[in-house]
């Protein structure tokens, strides 16, 4: 109760600040602007996928428990820190009380609750046009969500309290052996024109081995599609004493784990004091890479960019390997549900993922140096070497998983050829540098903390939300420009698309090359002193 109370001022703080009033009405406004939209329109967020709920029901069951089984091990293997993550102020509060670990474990899962349950309801909000009630949407999502995260610490404590166990030697050949399967099933349905990917885990799915592995999961999807209100209350009970037992089993690995945990807790601690300055929660991982002796200078540049290199390796290494699997999963997963790349919808959701969830999470330039702004302004360099220095690294990781997209698209699609393909290629570069250098300005001339501060933080979404709006908006402004070029161009010149290409591309980094200006101009007048709340 004193943590809910303690977050309600919080945010009522933060709506007596003009700032925090306009970011809050902004997420709001957005938020219902989706609802009406999805309301007028009857389609829902499914499009035309529902109105043959009989098919849709067949396709969740057969799906969606392989999909919460890869969704519990993405989020064991994200996972760097503890399970249950304890706050300095709470070590001091509570573990000096009169309370057994256990009870501060049921603490941190009803908190956990209170969190999910918020989300549950934005998610049955906007998923009410496919739905034929509330209730039973909102029911699903809210066990579903803590199922996964449940399942997710379960895998992951007892994967910890196997460290000191005999069975410790087996967990890398295990991972050999889960990996060589999963190769030789894609080698197999490649390799086989009539079977598909997605026809092997239907098989699987339906199969007696993974009806058994998946008994769990099994019980969520029928949860999702009961036609009934007596079916929706017999899978709820299954699904909450699954979850029960769930949460007995993490009380019960816990008590075996307890020393790694307070080890854990406290190492997460001096992680978030150093997101507070400006840094991102994945760019404060320890890891260890060989380094080299001597860095190119390239007039001060080449050190600033071999900083950022090895900060990538060394701490962002694993989050790479993660979005480079997703973006080489983004093309055939369209492609198997119907919607292709070259649809709408397919290239709005790879926009997303370059645009937001790249930089949101792979943080190797400005945003995550505002902590040495100081020793930067103080460096004999000139101002647009620093900022290069600042942009190369980031903009070539994302560039590179922006390939990963192209190529998986260009195996997967037909209509992706090699000449479309090529000039996706050219024409990814300058968009990618124009992207995160509008990222790197406006995180300079608005400086503010990259993280939420707790879920509910309406502030924080508000802002992220109203910035990548503002950010996308430019982008599109951008590339119709250089549209435009091009059709121009092409108007002049006739048949021919080479020179057309050419200007449009140029263009396209004449417009980056101009943001870059601003970029300098926004960290020429940085002001050190100013409080980054």
């Amino acid at each position: 109760m004193l943590r809910l109370r303690g977050g309600l001022r919080q945010r009522l703080i933060q709506l007596a600040s003009v700032r925090g009033l306009l970011f809050s009405l902004a997420f709001v406004g957005i938020i219902w602007f989706l609802i009406v939209s999805n309301s007028s329109s009857g389609a829902g967020l499914f499009g035309t996928a529902v109105l043959d709920r009989q098919a849709f029901g067949e396709q969740v069951l057969t799906f969606m428990p392989l999909s919460m089984l890869g969704l519990s091990l993405l989020t064991v293997v994200m996972t760097t820190g503890p399970t249950f993550h304890f706050s300095p102020n709470e070590i001091n509060f509570l573990f000096t009380g009169p309370f057994r670990r256990q009870d501060l474990i049921v603490y941190k899962f009803v908190a956990y609750v209170a969190g999910v349950t918020l989300s549950s309801v934005f998610v049955t909000i906007l998923v009410q046009p496919d739905a034929r009630s509330i209730l039973p949407v909102f029911t699903a999502t809210l066990l579903t969500l803590v199922f996964v995260q449940l399942n997710s610490a379960v895998i992951s404590m007892a994967g910890h309290a196997l460290d000191s166990s005999k069975f410790a030697r087996l967990r890398w050949p295990t991972i050999g052996l889960l990996c060589a399967i999963a190769v030789a099933t894609l080698v197999y349905a490649w390799a086989t024109p009539d079977i598909g990917v997605f026809d092997l885990l239907s098989e699987f799915r339906h199969s007696w081995v993974g009806t058994i592995i998946l008994i769990p999961y099994i019980v969520f999807a029928e949860l999702f599609v009961a036609s009934s209100v007596s079916d929706m209350a017999l899978w709820a009970f299954v699904a909450m004493f699954i979850n029960a037992a769930l949460l007995r089993a993490v009380i019960v690995l816990d008590a075996r784990t307890t020393d790694r945990s307070l080890a854990e807790n406290a190492r997460l601690s001096n992680r978030w004091e150093r997101i507070k300055q400006g840094g991102s929660f994945w760019a404060t991982e320890r890891t260890e890479v060989r380094s080299v002796r001597r860095a190119p200078v390239l007039d001060g540049l080449g050190p600033i960019a071999m900083r950022q290199a090895l900060n990538a390796l060394r701490n962002s290494l694993k989050l790479i390997i993660v979005f480079a699997g997703l973006a080489a999963c983004i093309a055939p997963v369209s492609s198997a549900l119907g919607a292709p790349v070259t649809q709408a919808q397919t290239l709005m959701i790879i926009y997303v993922f370059i645009a937001f969830i790249l930089p949101r999470n792979m943080i190797c330039d400005f945003r995550g140096d505002l902590s040495r702004m100081e020793i930067y302004k103080t460096l004999p360099i000139a101002p647009w070497r620093i900022c290069a220095g600042q942009l190369v690294v980031q903009t070539l990781l994302a560039y590179g998983i922006t390939l990963v997209v192209i190529a998986s698209a260009l195996v997967v699609e037909e209509s992706i050829t090699p000449q479309v393909a090529l000039v996706l290629v050219a024409f990814a570069l300058p968009l990618t540098f124009l992207i995160y250098t509008v990222e790197n300005t406006v995180h300079l001339l608005f400086p503010t903390k990259l993280v939420a501060m707790g879920r509910a933080d309406f502030e924080f979404l508000g802002r992220s939300i109203v910035e990548f709006i503002a950010k996308t908006i430019f982008v599109f402004a951008a590339i119709t420009a250089s549209i435009a070029v091009g059709l121009a161009a092409l108007k002049i010149m006739g048949t021919t698309l080479v020179l057309p290409g050419l200007a449009s591309w140029l263009t396209l980094t004449l417009i980056g090359l101009l943001t870059f200006v601003a970029l300098q101009y926004a960290f020429r007048r940085f002001a050190v002193a100013e409080t980054i709340d």
